[in-house]
């Protein structure tokens, strides 16, 4: 549980889909449970109200009057995980316009989000999203994701990119944990 001054921070990895998210979620919440225990993993996803779900299953893009109450819902629920724990939570959340960024920070305004986005090359998102199975977005949604796509620019603090094209899983992390470095460890 945080204490004193002490806000909860939430890494959120960000990006279209089939970029990696919930696999490098994963191993971030595996390397810094040692030091935070309890430290808990939300999968974004998992959280959309039943009518979002349909409508993805069906292959209709979301709208922003869509996705309102689900990014508040994944900041509040992202908050408590982290007060409730260790100070820290992980959750996966596509995050990709500015506009969502900022409605999940200003409606949990008490906690620190640090949005790390996961790119990859707009072929290599459509292979593997075309392999997929079990999952309700539909590969062809992925340009829609793309033409929705504002990555933070240096103006934007608390958010940064790393680029997951051709490298492995464990490259991939590495470079997660060197841009989460300083957030994670509070200095």
């Amino acid at each position: 549980m945080t204490t004193g001054t002490s806000r909860p921070k939430v890494v959120v990895l960000a990006g279209t889909a089939g970029t990696g998210k919930s696999t490098i979620a994963l191993k971030l919440k595996e390397i810094y449970q040692s030091a935070h225990p309890g430290l808990e993993f939300l999968e974004g996803d998992t959280i959309h109200p039943p009518e979002n779900v349909a409508k993805m299953s069906m292959g209709v893009p979301l709208t922003d009057d869509d996705r309102w109450g689900w990014l508040r819902k994944v900041g509040e629920m992202s908050t408590q995980q982290a007060e409730a724990h260790s100070g820290l939570s992980v959750v996966t959340c596509s995050s990709l316009k500015k506009k969502y960024r900022d409605e999940i920070r200003y409606h949990s305004p008490g906690t620190d989000f640090y949005f790390l986005f996961l790119l990859a090359d707009r072929l290599l998102i459509l292979d593997r999203m075309t392999k997929r199975e079990g999952h309700f977005m539909k590969a062809n949604m992925i340009n829609s994701q793309f033409s929705d796509l504002e990555l933070p620019d240096s103006n934007e603090e608390l958010a940064s990119t790393v680029d997951v094209d051709g490298k492995s899983i464990d490259q991939v992390v590495v470079e997660c944990e060197a841009a989460l470095k300083e957030f994670v460890s509070g200095q």
